[in-house]
């Protein structure tokens, strides 16, 4: 069971995240929505040990490191003169790892990332994050620029991890959490509750808070 207590979140003096408390003990997509500044990538950045906050996470009982957190800013970097290849190795050495001998996506280590579209460059990043197992996995708009085909690519990775993980997704998109197991609505610092098919509530409740 995933237990979040994130009690307090400030920036200076500023509270951007209040009292959120879940208790997960199912795993799949849980989806995370807010207007743009709601503090979403604040709330996952807390999770995977980027942020400090007041509070604790804890999964089966035991503090979650952030070592065993998996996360994927909107836009990931990469560094454009690396080959993929390059890339993968490099990023084994920063999880301290011996690099993967397979990978999620298929594709060719010797192209340069400089030259690579925003759907590849967001499959090479994903490819190198998963050389390892998380417990958690934290995915920020990750169809955020990307093709028909690529979204499809990345809406089927999630639904892998799911099936085995809890994973959290954020996404303004929200045809694209219709089958999360639950939605979390991000307002004034604190989490409201819905189940996947009241998106037409939430969509409701973010244009009045506009």
């Amino acid at each position: 069971m995933l237990q979040i207590n994130l009690q307090e979140k400030k920036y200076q003096n500023k509270q951007v995240l209040g009292c959120i408390q879940l208790s997960l003990s199912k795993v799949g997509l849980y989806g995370v929505v807010g207007a743009n500044g709601a503090g979403k990538t604040t709330f996952f950045k807390c999770l995977s040990g980027l942020e400090p906050y007041k509070g604790t996470t804890f999964y089966n009982e035991k503090v979650l490191s952030s070592d065993q957190v998996a996360f994927s800013p909107t836009e990931p970097y990469l560094y454009d003169y690396l080959t993929v290849g390059e890339f993968y190795t490099f990023y084994s050495k920063l999880l301290g790892i011996s690099p993967a001998k397979e990978y999620v996506f298929d594709i060719d280590k010797n192209m340069i990332i400089k030259n690579l579209s925003t759907g590849m460059r967001k499959k090479v990043y994903y490819n190198a994050l998963l050389q390892k197992p998380y417990i958690l996995y934290i995915f920020d708009e990750p169809f955020n620029g990307l093709d028909v085909i690529s979204a499809l690519h990345i809406k089927q990775l999630l639904y892998t991890l799911a099936q085995t993980h809890i994973v959290f997704v954020a996404s303004h998109l929200l045809e694209t959490l219709r089958n999360c197991e639950r939605i979390y609505l991000l307002q004034g610092g604190t989490f409201q509750a819905f189940e996947s098919h009241e998106i037409a509530v939430i969509e409701e409740l973010l244009r009045k808070s506009q």
